[in-house]
């Protein structure tokens, strides 16, 4: 019988494969959904250090972030007023809701709060941006007549996933130099090299198979300027990553605990296992519209 891990896996690659695919409302509310449980897990791990989240404020706010993603990937200028607004909306929200409930300690529970709409909700509604970019710049990929956004969503899923990948076998195998011995005691330098390679690694196959790199639109391969492209995507992307995974650390850790929550049977809550995928999303985002 197989490790409830590798079962789990399994399903959770089945269901990403087919939100990418299908795109439009079903991966947005899936995206908010994931968005409201996130804020929920922060929340609990963050409470048994006594801070208050106040996911009265972050559930809108991050659901507002989801929205804005799928209204407006495409329209940058009124992208950038929805983000602004809700940004602005939630700080003021959040001095009003903190500042006047008499804690004893109000800037951690202030800048928690804040800090949850960004990582929770903001985060990974750049999955959706990023599902949403240039509907009609379409490329054939296995036959298939594919949007840009949907190429560069599963290309964000094999660079991320297989990094982590990379990163787990080098960090069993060759782990000898611990990387964080507070933060994340299991990872090595050794495993966040491996980590980095397996994220270039994936990102030139399916760069090259989903045709990522200028220009995004007729799969016109440019050679060396993909290829460079491709390269300079897995180190970021496998560095971020890997950053993302020790952020989402930092909080477990203080509040000594070992997962954040228990959604992903033999891999933990939404932050234990979308924690470089969400931090990667607006990295590719912003990649993709300045550069490809």
């Amino acid at each position: 019988m197989l490790p409830p891990r590798v079962v789990t896996g399994v399903f959770y690659l089945a269901g990403w494969i087919l939100l990418a695919a299908v795109g439009g409302w079903p991966l947005t509310l899936a995206i908010a959904l994931l968005a409201c449980i996130a804020l929920v897990e922060l929340r609990g791990v963050v409470g048994r250090r006594r801070v208050r989240l106040a996911v009265e404020i972050g559930y809108p706010i991050c659901v507002g972030f989801v929205w804005a993603a799928q209204a407006f990937a495409n329209d940058l200028d009124n992208y950038a007023l929805a983000l602004i607004g809700l940004i602005v909306f939630a700080l003021l929200a959040d001095f009003s809701k903190h500042l006047s409930s008499d804690l004893r300690s109000p800037t951690p529970a202030v800048s928690i709060t804040l800090l949850g709409c960004v990582y929770c909700g903001l985060c990974p509604s750049m999955i959706v941006a990023v599902r949403g970019l240039d509907p009609d710049l379409t490329a054939r990929v296995l036959g298939w007549d594919l949007p840009a956004g949907e190429r560069l969503l599963f290309f964000l899923l094999a660079v991320t996933m297989l990094s982590d990948v990379g990163g787990f076998v080098f960090g069993r195998l060759f782990g000898r130099h611990k990387f964080s011995g507070t933060v994340s005691p299991k990872k090595s330098v050794e495993g966040l090299l491996g980590a980095v390679g397996g994220a270039v690694l994936a990102a030139l196959a399916a760069g090259s198979l989903l045709h990522i790199g200028p220009p995004l639109a007729a799969g016109v391969d440019p050679g060396a300027t993909a290829v460079m492209h491709r390269v300079t995507l897995g180190v970021v992307l496998g560095l971020t990553g890997q950053l993302g995974d020790f952020g989402a650390s930092i909080f477990k850790r203080e509040a000594e605990v070992k997962d954040y929550g228990w959604l992903f049977p033999g891999h933990g809550g939404v932050l234990d296992r979308l924690d470089a995928l969400i931090i990667n999303a607006p990295v590719l985002f912003l990649y993709a519209k300045c550069a490809l």
